[in-house]
């Protein structure tokens, strides 16, 4: 029987929440390096009387945080991280209806079910994986490859009723903007080893100038040529039925849970197969957003699920909780861990929709076209500070390539191919 602190342990869930809702909000920052930091300092918080558990309890829970109010920036931003690069233009096309605090309540809501439909998955989920992971793993290029191919033709044409020749056209735009962005995460991915950052902040990623160019600065570019503004944001609520509220969150849950088992693969390639049965109408923005966070958060919570399984961490922060529970999580471990992304799913649930409401108010004061000027030359000092001259050039061609898809008019899943092509690379 674990013996606990109910004071530490308030502790940590604040903590957690505070370093999950930073992460989440501020671009280029992602819990993995915030759990590096902690476990770094984890000797010196022991001296102090803060055992090794509750530092853990406090990484758990600011993955959860992270997961809930990543989609902030994203919306209001067009600043996207790897979870949340696919609701970027549907939550920004929100925005710019004045449902921008309805598309944060979607998301909190999504994340919120995922955490409820995560529960009532681990057995299943924990027993297929228990066994038949072995035998996935060699099959997993091929699936990824059906994926992708999915991706692409999925590409249908312009018109309400494309011939075949609009078809084809379009079909062969999303090959060439799935295989440039492929082939970029590709070149990408090889010199990230070698990224040096003018300021050194946390450990480098390639993913921060990759996403910002593919997904934020094409958004931000035609927003500004287009000389859109932020309308007053209505306080509404939601204009979907509760059922397909559920539906949407359920297939979010269930590619998240999936994708979690294998390194590699992330929570972006999950979204992109969310992109797959996605039904285009008047709604298919509302759903999406539901279905991407909820891929966001259960794919933090099977992370630490896979671990206890298999024994394997599948993100930063569950090895940097591995490392600091001496390598595995026993069973009343894992109970309490569950018990606090309870809990912290709440409370970030209340979180998100107080950032949204105020960062609505505050985003439909300002001029929209300057707000855009500073958030690009924002994401681009980013990405020179946090990445250096080298991640600059990632972010310039990774913008190219982005708007090259908005040009050409393809589906933005097609961009994932900068994530799925080194996939199947890494599985081949």
């Amino acid at each position: 029987m674990l013996a606990l602190s109910l004071g530490l342990l308030l502790s940590s869930l604040v903590g957690g929440l505070a370093i999950g809702a930073i992460a989440g909000l501020l671009p280029g920052v992602h819990v993995n390096n915030t759990s590096a930091i902690l476990l770094g300092l984890s000797p010196a918080l022991a001296a102090s009387g803060v055992p090794a558990l509750y530092i853990a309890i406090a990484i758990v829970t600011s993955t959860i945080s992270q997961s809930f109010l990543d989609i902030v920036p994203s919306i209001f931003l067009g600043a996207p991280d790897d979870a949340t690069v696919l609701a970027v233009m549907p939550g920004h096309r929100m925005l710019l209806d004045g449902r921008g605090i309805e598309a944060v309540r979607l998301s909190a809501a999504g994340s919120g079910l995922a955490i409820v439909v995560s529960m009532l998955l681990i057995v299943p989920v924990s027993l297929i994986f228990l066994y038949a992971y072995p035998y996935m793993w060699g099959y997993m290029a091929l699936i990824l490859a059906a994926i992708s191919a999915f991706i692409i033709l999925s590409n249908r044409g312009d018109s309400a009723f494309p011939d075949v020749r609009e078809r084809v056209t379009k079909i062969w735009h999303g090959a060439v903007i799935y295989a440039a962005s492929g082939f970029l995460g590709i070149l990408a991915f090889a010199v990230e080893p070698a990224l040096v950052p003018v300021v050194s902040i946390a450990a480098p990623t390639v993913l921060l100038p990759l996403l910002s160019g593919l997904f934020g600065a094409p958004l931000l570019l035609m927003s500004t040529l287009a000389g859109a503004a932020i309308p007053r944001q209505a306080r509404n609520d939601f204009s979907l039925p509760a059922a397909e509220i559920g539906r949407s969150a359920a297939l979010g849950t269930v590619a998240g849970a999936m994708v979690s088992w294998f390194p590699a693969v992330s929570s972006g390639v999950a979204t992109a197969i969310t992109g797959l049965f996605a039904k285009q109408d008047d709604d298919a923005d509302r759903r999406y957003l539901i279905a991407v966070s909820g891929v966001n958060t259960s794919n933090a919570i099977f992370s630490l699920i896979a671990l206890y399984v298999i024994g394997r961490p599948r993100s930063g922060a569950v090895a940097a909780a591995q490392e600091l529970l001496g390598g595995m999580i026993s069973f009343e471990g894992l109970v309490l861990f569950l018990a606090v992304i309870c809990v912290a799913g709440a409370l970030s649930y209340l979180l998100t929709l107080m950032t949204g409401s105020y960062a609505a108010g505050v985003f439909s004061r300002v001029n929209y076209r300057w707000l855009n000027r500073g958030v690009l030359l924002f994401l681009g000092a980013m990405c020179l500070l946090m990445t250096g001259a080298a991640g600059m050039a990632i972010f310039l061609m990774a913008a190219a390539v982005g708007m090259a898809a908005h040009i050409l008019n393809v589906r933005k899943t097609c961009l994932m191919g900068v994530l799925l092509l080194p996939c199947i690379l890494y599985f081949l």
